[in-house]
């Protein structure tokens, strides 16, 4: 690694949610980047449940930010792309149980830690959707952290976003009715003169005894 390329720490303590970005467009390198790194974030049972849908399309950008659909956070227009982040929940039940049968056809997990493994597959494939909901997106929450890591290493800005109404999302975007919208995630390139300050809890406050 070139004594120039930022280090995961360094985009870590340089993060923050950007709201204002640039005219400056964000290319189709880029974002196959930002996809690229989500693909490589680690998942329960390797059921890599996310899908991605990026959207550039000025018209289509405006309509993110009228009240129907974000309540009217209108800076999501001027994002250089919305990334919708979803889950395949059907996809997460199914591939999780082919990695449980491969771990046991060939022997690769033993014994109560296997008999734990197929319980859990067997408890996801029957839970009601609002727990199969929150498992998948658990997943999608991690690619999503690998993708603002990897926008900060390439110089742009994010922010994560979860007040949106996921019906008209997924009406806006034709996306089918068994993927589940998890969050909107807003990229470009930061406009100078944001608040750049993290207000977090210290270090104490967050370990237990």
């Amino acid at each position: 690694m070139s004594s120039n390329m930022m280090g995961v720490m360094d985009a870590i303590t340089s993060r923050h949610s950007v709201r204002t970005f640039t005219d400056e467009p964000v290319s189709a390198g880029q974002l196959e980047s930002l996809f690229q790194a989500a693909r490589l974030a680690p998942s329960s049972l390797n059921s890599q449940p996310w899908r991605f849908k990026a959207v550039q399309d000025k018209a289509m950008l405006l309509e993110f930010g009228k009240k129907e659909v974000t309540r009217t956070q209108t800076w999501l227009s001027g994002a250089g792309a919305i990334i919708a982040c979803c889950a395949d929940i059907s996809g997460y039940v199914r591939d999780s149980q082919a990695s449980a049968f491969f771990f046991r056809d060939n022997n690769l997990v033993q014994g109560d830690t296997m008999d734990g493994i197929d319980d859990y597959v067997e408890r996801e494939s029957t839970a009601v959707e609002s727990a199969k909901f929150g498992a998948a997106a658990m997943n999608v929450g991690i690619s999503v952290s690998f993708m603002i890591l990897r926008a900060m290493e390439l110089g742009l800005g994010t922010c994560w976003v979860g007040m949106y109404n996921e019906q008209k999302v997924k009406e806006l975007l034709n996306i089918p009715a068994e993927i589940r919208v998890v969050g909107l995630l807003a990229v470009g390139h930061p406009a100078a003169g944001q608040p750049t300050e993290h207000n977090r809890k210290p270090l104490e406050d967050i370990l237990l005894p």
